[in-house]
């Protein structure tokens, strides 16, 4: 972000990564970031976005309350775990919510295609639209998380939809002679 001009201001409540960070050159701030006097003392008064990626849900559901009761102009992005820390953040109304582990999946699974032989350019946009599929999707299940057969069903309707989707494009893809980042024609052509 700084490389692009944003500055930003961080809180964190490990005293030792609040003094290697200062020396870093990161203005920082020692403390709790649900208490409000600290948010305001950081400048969250002044600031457009709130990035909240403490380690538990609880903190980050009360980073979120204090957020929208103290600072309620601001925009609040929270890393949760996963899609289930995601769901209880989802119902703070925070749209701007970042699992963890999509990311990490995502990334092996991009990983693993290669290894097997995909092309890179392939694998990498499977692995946007499986992302795209499965952020669309939370939406539609946040709801019935609590209900363990409407949500295992719905579960099942969207991953067999997910698998045609991505089926279907691999399929086109194949016969659309895609020659992008990692063809044997590029190499040539480069040689």
């Amino acid at each position: 972000m700084r490389a692009n001009g944003v500055e930003a201001t961080i809180l964190d409540h490990d005293s030792d990564r609040v003094d290697l960070l200062r020396r870093m050159g990161f203005k920082v701030y020692y403390g709790d970031a649900t208490r409000a006097d600290l948010l305001q003392s950081a400048g969250a008064s002044e600031a457009r976005i709130l990035i909240s990626a403490v380690d538990g849900l609880a903190e980050s559901v009360a980073v979120v309350e204090t957020a929208k009761k103290h600072f309620p102009h601001l925009r609040v992005l929270v890393r949760t775990r996963h899609r289930y820390d995601a769901y209880e953040i989802m119902d703070q109304g925070v749209k701007d919510v970042y699992r963890e582990h999509l990311d990490t999946s995502i990334r092996l699974g991009v990983d693993v295609l290669r290894l097997l032989g995909h092309r890179a350019h392939s694998a990498h946009r499977a692995g946007q639209q499986f992302r795209e599929f499965d952020e669309a999707g939370m939406a539609t299940l946040a709801p019935l998380r609590h209900d363990k057969k409407g949500y295992v069903s719905s579960v099942r309707a969207m991953i067999a939809l997910q698998e045609q989707l991505l089926a279907s494009d691999q399929r086109r893809e194949q016969g659309s002679g895609d020659h992008a980042w990692d063809s044997e024609e590029l190499r040539a052509a480069l040689k």
